[in-house]
């Protein structure tokens, strides 16, 4: 899959260029593509099993999904079954800078909720990853991971069972935030585990090639091995010094299809006519 995810992060660069991203401020996501369309858009970049992802509404939910939610009135929903297999992933593809230039001032974050309901993975909950490309002799790409359960306050490090049934807002900066990593840039994959460091931390842990490498994709999942979830997440935030982007997922309007409107134009079409033939009839 990462063989997968890199070829499409190259399709990225091909079609937007090497450059930093200009400032876009709040972006409704009304759709999350089935594959990649193009950089800036949210797809399903590594489903497996009965793993789902969609968008959803919280208004009627109740309780602290709908009334703790970081951003009215939706948000994105993944789900696992009962499968070790299972894994739901989505990520936006773009250019953000390279990691020596952006990591002084990098801001990423997201709001997260999971549901107790059918949970079988206490330590599990949607997790945000960070991608980064670049040249190296054997590997130049590498994801770091971020994964509530090494992050809950006064258990920074160690794997935890992850709150259940509210809203969890985190705040990431190159000093805030501890990452494990698939591997790359001259260290192996850690597989989920330590070591654990925080993004200035891996800054100078891995060849000097990693300064150079490009963050061209983040996404937001629920891995294998974590069974039954039920994760929500919201408020995604990646900003640097050349501006921020806000990911705010909402449930689109129903918009008819263009037959549709087709249908209502001949009918309008239609009764005025018959309306006019009427009045003709009437009037003599």
């Amino acid at each position: 899959m990462r063989t997968h995810l890199r070829s499409l992060i190259l399709a990225t660069i091909a079609a937007v260029g090497l450059c930093n991203v200009a400032a876009a401020g709040n972006i409704i996501v009304n759709t999350i593509d089935s594959s990649f369309v193009g950089p800036q858009r949210w797809f399903e970049s590594d489903m497996r099993g009965n793993g789902t992802a969609s968008i959803v509404s919280l208004i009627g939910l109740g309780g602290n999904l709908e009334n703790n939610a970081p951003l009215p009135t939706g948000s994105a929903l993944l789900t696992t079954g009962a499968d070790n297999g299972d894994k739901a992933e989505v990520a936006v593809t773009d250019t953000w800078g390279t990691a020596s230039a952006i990591f002084p001032s990098l801001d990423v974050g997201y709001s997260y909720y999971k549901d107790s309901t059918g949970d079988l993975n206490a330590f599990a909950a949607p997790a945000i990853k960070l991608s980064f490309l670049g040249t190296h002799p054997t590997d130049g790409f590498v994801t770091l991971v971020y994964e509530p359960t090494w992050n809950q306050p006064g258990n920074e490090g160690s794997s935890v069972a992850v709150p259940t049934d509210d809203w969890t807002t985190v705040s990431i900066d190159g000093d805030t935030g501890l990452f494990w990593s698939t591997g790359g840039f001259g260290q192996p994959n850690t597989a989920g585990g330590p070591p654990l460091l925080t993004l200035n931390q891996w800054l100078g842990t891995f060849d000097s090639e990693f300064m150079a490498a490009e963050l061209v994709s983040v996404s937001v999942g629920v891995g294998t091995f974590n069974q039954g979830q039920t994760g929500y997440f919201d408020n995604v935030t990646i900003g640097t010094d050349a501006g921020s982007m806000n990911y705010n997922f909402e449930v689109g309007a129903v918009v008819p299809e263009p037959s549709t409107f087709a249908l209502l134009g001949i009918g309008s079409l239609a009764l005025i006519g018959y309306g006019w033939r009427r009045k003709r009839r009437l009037a003599a």
